[in-house]
């Protein structure tokens, strides 16, 4: 594992609590919550239609099907609301979406892969 420089500045979070970035190809979602920093998988563990870019305390929502996951942990708290009609609605989820090491350095933010 190594770390990768995200070029972009810790003062994102002065106005928003979450960040969705691409670090070595892959979308990961960058949170901070009472000072801490996660980051996560930002493709939705359920047939990965979505992702998530947004949190709201320690859960990010998928947009697509509303499945929330834990942050900290990659856990899903709720499960995406299913519509059995749609084919696709009906694989399971693989999850704990899979979470990384996140820093601070010099004014950046660093995730380790």
């Amino acid at each position: 594992m190594a770390w990768h420089r995200v070029s972009l500045s810790v003062r994102v979070f002065e106005r928003r609590s979450s960040v969705l970035v691409w670090v070595q190809g892959r979308p990961i979602l960058i949170a901070r919550v009472d000072g801490k920093l996660y980051a996560m998988d930002a493709v939705c563990a359920h047939v990965g239609c979505a992702l998530l870019s947004s949190t709201e305390g320690y859960e990010s929502v998928c947009p697509a099907h509303e499945a929330k996951y834990d942050i900290r942990t990659g856990a899903l708290v709720a499960p995406p609301r299913i519509k059995p009609e749609l084919p696709c609605e009906e694989e399971e989820s693989k999850v704990p979406l899979r979470t990384y090491p996140v820093a601070e350095r010099d004014g950046l933010l660093e995730v380790e892969l």
